[in-house]
């Protein structure tokens, strides 16, 4: 917001922009805090002491109160005023939206303060943790971007904080004054690297997996159906638990056949196996290697195989398989059964009659 108030010549962007979002800057500090927090424990629990964390955005929120309800034409031309000379903050105070000099660095202080705390948190982490070494490709990503995005977080920070000193001290006068600071482009671009490696290094989303081993046991079956399957879990990932946990899903899928009904989703299923969805997200993407949508696609082609190879055929009509195996229409059904065997149902049925 702030690079788009200094870049900006559009009144009506900056009129938009300026104020109406100043509170929610102050939820940024928390929201590292707890990601950090909740990615290393693999789980997150909001309780009532949380909410203090929400405090300076409430306070922010009333100090601004007044200004969503300022008519469209005050706005504009503050922006305009913000646009011909950034100095207009210094008589900010006049306009009843609250105190500028509070709110600049104090938002900013307290996104260093938390990305310092999540810092800390992250080193007591590794400490305690002296496997860290031996961690999976995924878990050892995790704690790395955990660690870049903390850092890069309280260099922007301290950067920005810096530039609103040097601000305020120094009393500049033109948008060009403020583009030349070399803290400006610091700040942006230690922000900007932030997204830039999770386009990169996606797998980071998948957090922590940390496998409550008591839903395993609840789960696996006395015989593993999966022998001789071609379905079975890839050695991508060294990591014991999420294998058992992807053999326990494919057992799961096979044995229960959740996917016949046409609106089966991830969320479904992990709801089912009673586990987080991001724990399955883990199985499909680094143990299998495999999307969601094309594991369930295939779990159906193979029923309809075996449907149509059973004695259901002669009591259930071509028509009536597509339904029973959980695909959306009789197109569906004939295009993707083609597509995953290179034959038609009837073309299927024939070859393997003739074997």
């Amino acid at each position: 917001m702030h690079y788009y108030i200094v870049f900006s010549e559009s009144a009506q962007g900056v009129a938009i922009i300026y104020t109406h979002f100043m509170p929610i800057l102050y939820l940024q500090g928390p929201m590292l805090y707890f990601y950090v927090s909740g990615t290393l424990k693999d789980r997150f629990e909001f309780g009532w002491k949380k909410l203090i964390h929400f405090l300076p955005f409430l306070i922010a929120f009333i100090s601004v109160f007044d200004y969503y309800f300022k008519p469209w034409s005050f706005k504009i031309a503050l922006a305009n005023k913000i646009i011909t000379s950034p100095n207009v903050i210094y008589t900010i105070a006049n306009f009843h939206i609250g105190n500028q000099f509070i709110n600049l660095p104090a938002r900013t202080i307290s996104l260093i303060v938390y990305g310092l705390f999540s810092f800390a948190l992250l080193i007591k982490y590794t400490i305690r943790n002296k496997t860290y070494k031996t961690q999976t490709l995924v878990q050892s990503k995790t704690i790395t971007w955990l660690y870049f995005i903390t850092i890069n977080v309280v260099i922007s920070g301290i950067s920005y904080l810096l530039m609103i000193i040097k601000f305020m001290n120094e009393r500049m006068h033109t948008r060009a004054q403020i583009n030349e600071m070399s803290m400006n482009y610091i700040s942006a671009f230690s922000f900007f690297l932030i997204p830039i490696s999770i386009l990169i290094l996606p797998s980071v989303l998948y957090g922590l997996p940390i496998l409550d081993k008591t839903k395993i046991k609840i789960h696996v079956p006395k015989n593993n159906i999966l022998k001789k399957s071609k379905l079975n879990p890839t050695e991508k990932e060294e990591n014991n638990e999420m294998k058992a946990l992807t053999i326990v899903m494919l057992n799961y899928l096979k044995t229960e056949k959740p996917f016949v009904d046409p609106k089966f989703s991830l969320d479904d299923l992990a709801k089912q196996l009673d586990v987080p969805k991001h724990h399955l997200y883990y199985c499909l993407n680094s143990v299998l290697d495999i999307k969601f949508t094309t594991l369930r696609t295939q779990m159906r082609v193979e029923y309809a195989k075996e449907v149509l190879l059973s004695d259901s055929l002669k009591r259930v009509s071509m028509e009536g398989i597509w339904p029973k195996t959980g695909f959306s229409s009789r197109t569906n059904f004939f295009v993707t059964f083609k597509e995953v065997t290179g034959y038609t149902p009837l073309e299927f049925i024939k070859i393997i009659t003739k074997q």
